[in-house]
Parts: C-alpha cells; structure tokens; sequence
C-alpha cells in the first residue's frame, strides 16, 4: 500500500541502499528518465544510468557518486547545484543518450540509532533552464559579434527588474559611460527625440501585443554633446511561457555614419539592402507578382547556387514539400496576405534536408498596393526534430494508457476540467461529452 502511494507522489523521487541499489522509483522520476520499474528496482544506480560515452570529459556518474558518498559518510542532506546527467534512450526510440541537466539533492534516512537505512534521491529536471541561458548566452555572443561588425551598440532591458545593460561602443558612438546613461529603462527614454517617442513606444507595444520576436524602428538619439543622431534600432523579445515580454536584447545602429552608402542611393534604401546582408538568416525579395528577384548572400552559402542567380530555387526545396510551397505562395501573391510556411531546404555542405520556417510580408506604396516581397528564413530542424519526439512519446504514452485496465481520467485546476479520458469511461458511463468539461 505505501509503496503504491510513493509511486504516485509528484515530485522525481528514488530510494537506495547504502550499496546504491534501487529500491523504489516514483512513476514521475520513470518518466522523466525515460525508464521502466523492471529495470531499475534492485539494480545498481550507475549500472542502469552510465555515463554518455559521447561525452567522456564530464564524467557525469562520477561527479554525482561524490554526492552520494558525502551522504553515506556524512549522514547528511548534499545538494548539486547543476549537473549534466545525460539518460539513456530505450532502444525501441533508436537508442542512444539524451541531453539533461538536474540539480539533484541526496538525503539519509536513519533508523532510531542513527545508522543509514536508505538514501532518498530527489532529481530535479532543470534541462529546459540551462538550454535556454545558454540559448540567450549564444544570442549574446552572435550580437556582440554582429554590432562589432556594423559598428553598433548593443543592449539588454530586463523588463522585470526595469535594468538596461549597454554593450561595448556607447561611449565611442554616443559620448556616454554606462554609469552616465544610467540602469533603468528611463535612461533610453530621456534620450529618445520627444518628436519620435510616442511613435517608438507605439512601434514596441504593437510587437508585444502580437508576440512578435522582433522589433525595430528609426529615431533621434541624443548624443552626450546634445545633438542628435539618426539611429536604426532593432530588438529581440524574449517572453515568458505566459506570453509575457521578460527581456528584450538588440542593438542601435547610428545611421550617421553610413554617408559612403548616400553617395549612390538614397540613405533609406542603403540601409535596406546592407540589413538584407548582414542577416545571420537567409533572406529574399520577390517582385508584385511573386516571382523572386534576390537572394541574399547566405542563402547561396547554404544552397550552393551560383551568386546572383534566382531562377531555379525551388530545385533547393525537397521534393515532397514543392508543390505545396508554389501552391502556397502563388494563393499568398494573390491575396496579398502575409506568407508563412514550413518546409525542407538541402544544404551544399553536407547534402541533407533541414527544416525552415520561410516567412514573408508585402512591402506596400502610398497608395498601400503591393511594390516588392520580402522575407527570411529560420532554421527549425532541431525543433522540428524536438517536437517529433515529444508527439512520439505521447502517442505511445496514450496507447499504453488506452490499453490499461484501469479507466483514468485527467482533471486539470480548482474546478476539475476533464482534460483526458481512456476510452473505458465511455463503457461504464455512456458516450456522453467529458473533454472540457467540470
């Protein structure tokens, strides 16, 4: 009876002896390890969970074996702030290790004389909060780069504690220390041209409003000598998992410096095609009638088309999805709508399809008729490759559940939604409407 109810509490919990064999698992820490009861219960912990063999320098079961060892010797609570654990795949999902990063916590049960009876493990699954520094740490690093390259100044506003960093550069550009521009949001604002402000803080609150990844807009920027600079800036924003704006990082270009691009065109249309450039993504422009007309350069690194050549792109499509892009696109060109699709493009390099979302907007005249198309790539394989998996794993989840004994019922928040159901329901109660409902 208390070994089926530890089974069922929330939390991924372990037991083992003081020899580090398993003893009892929780059906939370099963699933967050990808393992079954049969193969953990009386087997030795570092048996069942090896090291990864494809990353021998962190030496994972090591590091976490120092962690037991102080429990055993100490008879006391050891928690590791961070460690790398990588689990192993089972074989009928192609095998293999898993990336996953916990911050674990070890903790003796003793008898009434204080020996060690038990070590109760608790694994705290913290991949998705790593990823994600990391993710914005390489954002990070790509900017820094990125404003080096077009002399700009980078930034970060974390919007929950109302903190503005400023990258390398603001002195050099704009005659300021970032002790003297200040941390709070109001140090851009005070310097934003009143003329342009109200028309930048539309700009902003449309992008969240839509959930928009990225803004950008063009302003007066007061310099510290007081006169002011024509800028381009441009920001990515970071939302939380209730669609809230976090924290925004971009960079402010001073378009004052680009007179080399006036000398030949006008300073709007400089400004375009150099951004089209220096994208980190592939990017395109097609005419009013959808027929594409450039390319920029990434996109013939990663293709392998002869530069400046656009006929013929759609031979970088793979096969399957071809049809289906033309169709698309040719209904989008026709209606005017903004475009966005999901589809296979080959790489030169190494010869394999990965996964794009291809996106696009109609650039419009005075008249709001349509003069030009453009738009840009995203790589999403990793994700798309991800998300593959997660739907894997909940079909073979919900075949297991629908092929229990058991009828189960999922009820979600204070007011009991029916989230799901096992098809024995319908059996014992009739075929009657359950899913949403109290």
């Amino acid at each position: 009876m208390l070994g089926s109810i530890f089974h069922l509490l929330p939390g991924l919990y372990l037991v083992m002896t003081p020899d580090l064999v398993i003893q009892h698992a929780t059906d939370a820490y099963l699933k967050a390890t990808l393992a079954f009861r049969e193969n953990l219960i009386g087997r030795y912990f570092f048996e069942v969970f090896p090291n990864n063999p494809s990353t021998p320098d962190l030496d994972s079961a090591h590091n976490f074996e120092l962690s037991l060892q102080y429990v055993l010797e100490h008879k006391q609570e050891h928690t590791m702030a961070v460690l790398r654990y990588d689990i192993p795949r089972p074989q009928s999902s192609g095998g293999g290790f898993e990336e996953r990063y916990w911050s674990p916590i070890s903790r003796p049960i003793l008898d009434d004389a204080g020996n060690l009876l038990y070590i109760l493990h608790e694994a705290r699954d913290i991949t998705k909060e790593v990823l994600n520094e990391q993710e914005h740490l390489h954002n990070q690093e790509r900017l820094y780069m990125l404003t080096d390259a077009l002399h700009a100044v980078s930034w970060e506003y974390d919007i929950i504690r109302n903190k503005m960093t400023w990258g390398k550069g603001l002195q050099e550009f704009f005659g300021y220390t970032p002790e003297e521009m200040g941390s709070g949001g109001e140090s851009w604002d005070m310097r934003v041209h009143p003329s342009d402000f109200d028309e930048v803080q539309k700009g902003i609150q449309q992008a969240t409003r839509s959930g928009n990844r990225i803004w950008s807009g063009e302003y007066r920027f007061r310099k510290a000598d007081g006169t002011y600079a024509p800028v381009l800036d441009q920001g990515y924003i970071i939302y939380d998992a209730m669609g809230n704006p976090i924290r925004t990082i971009g960079s402010i270009i001073d378009l004052s410096r680009s007179k080399r691009f006036e000398e030949d065109l006008q300073a709007s249309d400089a400004r375009f095609w150099h951004m089209l450039e220096v994208l980190p993504h592939m990017a395109w422009i097609a005419d009013t009638t959808g027929r594409l007309i450039y390319f920029n350069e990434n996109w013939y690194n990663y293709t392998g088309m002869k530069a400046g050549q656009v006929d013929g792109w759609i031979n970088a499509v793979h096969p399957e999805d071809s049809a289906q892009l033309l169709s698309t696109w040719q209904e989008t060109t026709k209606n005017g709508d903004f475009f966005e699709m999901e589809y296979r493009i080959k790489s030169k390099v190494t010869g394999e399809y990965r996964w794009f979302l291809d996106r696009g907007a109609p650039m419009l005249d005075e008249q709001g008729k349509t003069k030009l198309w453009i738009g840009s790539y995203t790589d999403i394989d990793d994700q798309k490759t991800a998300l593959n998996q997660v739907i894997l794993k909940d079909q073979y989840l919900e075949k297991v559940l629908n092929a229990s004994p058991a009828h189960l019922c999922l009820l979600e928040g204070p007011q009991h939604i029916c989230r799901y159901i096992t098809p024995g329901f319908h059996k014992l109660y009739g075929n009657r409407q359950y899913i949403g409902r109290p």
